[in-house]
This record gives C-alpha cells, structure tokens and sequence, in this order.
C-alpha cells in the first residue's frame, strides 16, 4: 500500500539534516556566550561543530540566516514552557509569577538566550508574518488569563498585556546584568510590578 505523506517515516538523510541544524544551533548558542556575536564567523562555527565551512552553507545562508533560526528556536521553546506554566498556575497572579521564573531560567540554562532572548529586535517577526515576537507572547498569555483564569476580555487587554511583557524583558535583564544567577531583588520587583499592574487595570470599570 502507498504510504500517506502523514504517515510517512523521516528519511535517514532528513534525520541527519535536522541532527546537523541542532548542532550548528547549539554550537552558535555556546559561541555567543563564550566569544559574543560579534567574533563569531561560519569558519568558527563549523571548525566548533567539526564540519567543514562548506557543510554549513548547505543549510543557512550567511550568520544571519543561523542567528534568525536560533531565535525562532529560543521564541518556540519558551512559548513552549511558558503555556505549560500559564495552564498549571490557579490564578493569574501565580501565572505572572511562573513566567517570570520560565524567563529567568532561559537566561540561566539555555546558551545564547542573554543576548538573543525571543529575537525582537535582531531577527524581526519569526512566528507570525503580522505580528511581532512579544505581541505573539502577549497575545498567548491574553488566551490564557481569560480562558482559564476568568479574566474579563476588553478591547484594549492585549496592550496591557504588551507592557507585562516589556516590563519583564526589561527588569529580567536587569537582574542578569551582573549576577549569573539573576539578582533576587529586581526578579521579585519584576513580578511585584507586573502583579500590580495589572490588577490596577482589572479593577477598573470595563468602558
């Protein structure tokens, strides 16, 4: 019987594509921490992942193209962790809180993530062709809070929400500055602030 495309097993030669992508990703993550972006060459990065620089032009174009795919990477993983949190939490406020604490952890355990974050504004729109990176974060948590959380739908939510997010990326980098594992005061005021931000806007009347 002909096998469906949905169906259809990965070839031996796609599994070792996508195995060699996830290297030249990770190896370009590692580099970023080790060296910074800014001495970070294709030759570095294939010597690094021991293949050869032409090998590396097979599947990116130039550094930029590594550096989009590694954000894209970074912006899905963390959209990842984030709803798994946002659905375990019993209340918005406990969500604001696991975020924060997702966020904290990628600038703690994922190679690259302090310089590169979600991509904006290195690597442009990488999940939606409309929206921005932390406009598709914001708008995902928006689902969340009033699906699960009970919380009203107003016109202007999602824009609130848009600031959360600006708050957080802001004061988080902040707190990694100069502490590797992230200064327990500006995280707690991040989450403090967003916290009550928040909830001064819920209590207002709906227009």
């Amino acid at each position: 019987m002909e096998e469906t495309p949905s169906s259809a097993r990965h070839s031996p030669r796609q599994d070792r594509s996508t195995q060699r992508v996830e290297l030249i990703l990770d190896t370009t993550a590692a580099l970023i921490d080790e060296v910074g972006y800014g001495s970070i060459t294709p030759t570095l990065i294939a010597r690094r992942a021991t293949m050869s620089g032409p090998a590396i032009y097979r599947y990116f174009d130039d550094l930029d193209a590594i550096v989009v795919a590694l954000a894209k990477r970074n912006l899905e993983r963390y959209l990842e962790r984030s709803q798994l949190l946002l659905e375990a939490a019993a209340d918005w406020q406990e969500a604001i809180a696991g975020s924060v604490a997702a966020y904290s952890e990628f600038y703690r355990d994922e190679p690259g993530f302090r310089w590169l974050r979600l991509g904006d504004p290195i690597a442009g729109n990488l999940l939606s062709a409309s929206e921005g990176n932390k406009t598709l974060l914001a708008r995902q948590v928006c689902e969340l809070f009033v699906t699960r959380y009970e919380v009203d739908s107003r016109p202007d939510l999602l824009e609130h929400v848009e600031v959360m997010v600006e708050i957080a990326d802001a004061l988080i980098a902040r707190a990694f500055e100069s502490d590797p594992d992230g200064d327990r005061f500006f995280l707690d005021e991040c989450t403090r602030v967003m916290v009550s931000y928040l909830g001064e806007y819920l209590a207002q009347p709906i227009p």
